[in-house]
């Protein structure tokens, strides 16, 4: 009976962590790729080299505060706090987009949501330690983007009435709502596992926040104790270029290129995400049983083929095959790093990788949005062309990326830790 229990339990937490994907994925799909961009960019007017800036803006603090975040979050063994704080933070700003007509004041909102929904995923992966073991990670990591992205498809269906009744302007403040709604079981049920030796607030002064420098450098620098690291995080650094670029622009491009309206576009997105729930649960799968080395190479082949035949193929036949693709390749390519990066270090230090890892990543978006905003902004009198030779050039991070992969040792396994 004290079996069923325990799993009865560790299923649940299982489900409410992975709720927390579906919802960050209102955020994540509404705000960064599709209404607020749209918003800014289709209907005020703006470069697109403005929404650029304004991302790398947010993710360059994301940045900073990250990888200090996760280390003291490791140091108290409190992760939980940073979690809910920076989710409230976020839902807050969410809410305040559309207050304004002012493009400046739009974009500085737009940093502050962005910031705290980011910086909030850094405690959210740690967490995952807290709920299954380390033989499970991909499993449950895959469960989880499996939840966001079905939380996408419910994103676009249940903000599609206000879009197209009211514009985009009117997506946002439900759009915050629906982040904080499903949000809610993570950050109600899932504690903090007690560290052996946790820390108090008052602790931390500026001798300490020195100490925290010298972890993560320690951290980032020592291969010798964490084989594999710096290469993982150099390849994630240049696959990430690529991914967050096509995030940020999807949309846009599928309206430049593609040609789609708004109906179109929700469509396409719509198909591509039922790709991206599929790839975020078989990538699980594949990635335990296979490697996580030889299956985030496979991914970045695959983001390969997509952007190739993105940027060549006119022929609207192919456009569901190239969602398809583009769908299964981000619906992995998250699953499969986040259970690399677990693998890599122990326990103890898994919220300073994901504090590192959330910086490669997020300085990866800065140069990702400032190489595409670049490019069109360089390229604009080409029309779609530009376009199509911004999303090819994208090819370049990834074949930096595999190089770095194949410097990684062959996978370990590891005993499970508690």
């Amino acid at each position: 009976m004290k079996i069923n229990s325990g799993k009865t339990k560790r299923g649940f937490l299982i489900f409410s962590w992975a709720l927390y994907d579906l919802a960050n994925q209102f955020f994540a799909l509404n705000i960064v790729s599709l209404y607020f961009v749209r918003w800014i960019t289709l209907e005020m007017g703006a470069p697109e080299i403005f929404y650029s800036i304004a991302f790398g803006v947010s993710t360059l603090f994301v940045a900073l505060a990250g990888p200090i975040l996760g280390t003291i979050s490791d140091m108290t063994g409190r992760r939980r706090f940073f979690l809910v704080s920076l989710t409230l933070l976020s839902v807050l700003f969410t809410m305040m987009l559309g207050m304004y007509q002012n493009i400046i004041y739009a974009l500085l909102i737009f940093i502050i949501a962005n910031f705290g929904c980011q910086t909030a995923i850094v405690f959210y992966n740690a967490i995952l330690v807290n709920i299954t073991p380390r033989r499970r990670v991909g499993l449950v990591s895959g469960f989880g983007k499996t939840m966001g992205y079905t939380g996408a498809i419910a994103a676009l269906y249940l903000i599609k009435p206000f879009v197209l009744k009211s514009g985009y302007r009117a997506t946002f403040f439900p759009t915050g709502v629906l982040f904080l709604l499903f949000a809610l079981p993570c950050m109600l049920f899932i504690k903090d596992r007690p560290p052996t030796q946790a820390l108090a607030w008052s602790y931390f002064g500026k001798k300490k926040l020195a100490e925290i420098f010298s972890i993560l450098k320690t951290t980032a620098f020592d291969t010798y104790k964490f084989p594999g690291l710096l290469d993982f995080l150099k390849a994630s650094f240049c696959g990430l270029c690529a991914v967050n670029a096509v995030i940020l622009f999807m949309s846009i491009y599928a309206t430049r290129a593609f040609g789609l309206n708004e109906a179109g576009v929700i469509a396409l997105v719509s198909y591509s995400t039922l790709f991206a729930i599929g790839g975020s649960f078989l990538s699980g799968f594949i990635s335990d049983y296979f490697g996580h080395k030889r299956s985030l190479i496979a991914v970045f082949i695959l983001w390969g083929i997509s952007f190739t035949l993105g940027a060549f193929v006119r022929d609207p036949r192919w456009y569901l095959a190239i969602g398809a693709l583009t769908g299964a390749s981000l619906g992995s390519t998250w699953v499969v790093s986040r259970a690399m990066a677990i693998n890599i270090v122990p326990a103890h230090k898994v919220g300073e990788v994901f504090g590192l890892f959330n910086l490669v990543g997020y300085f990866s978006a800065i140069i990702g949005a400032f190489f595409w905003g670049a490019i069109i902004f360089f390229l604009s009198r080409f029309g779609e062309s530009g376009y199509r030779i911004a999303l090819v050039s994208l090819n370049l991070f990834l074949v930096l990326g595999v190089l770095f992969l194949l410097r990684i040792p062959e996978d370990r396994k590891k005993p499970d830790e508690p």
